[in-house]
């Protein structure tokens, strides 16, 4: 099984995720969301192949839908998985990945 990294905009992005689901839900919704994330992130350094390929935003770059949101990332080498963006399935995706 490979490892995961989390790239800083994906840092940035969890952040993000988690202060909006605080202020709009609860600190408990927050953590279980982000807990939710981050299993999805070990899934997918499990089985890196059964994400979605999205060469049309960006080479090399596959995608895996969360509840209303998709971790991008790329396959580094067999043992390492980088999770480059995690992003609400509403945003203009290729823009994001892009900035």
């Amino acid at each position: 099984m490979a490892e995961f990294k989390l790239t800083n905009k994906a840092i940035a992005d969890l952040a993000q995720i988690w202060n909006y689901t605080f202020d709009t839900w609860s600190e408990y919704q927050a953590d279980k969301y982000y807990e939710m994330l981050i299993s999805a992130c070990s899934e997918i350094a499990a089985n890196p192949t059964r994400g979605k390929i999205y060469e049309g935003i960006s080479e090399g770059l596959f995608g895996m839908r969360t509840n209303r949101h998709i971790i991008f990332y790329r396959i580094l080498n067999e043992s390492l998985i980088e999770i480059t963006r995690i992003l609400h399935e509403s945003m203009d995706l290729k823009m994001r990945i892009e900035e």
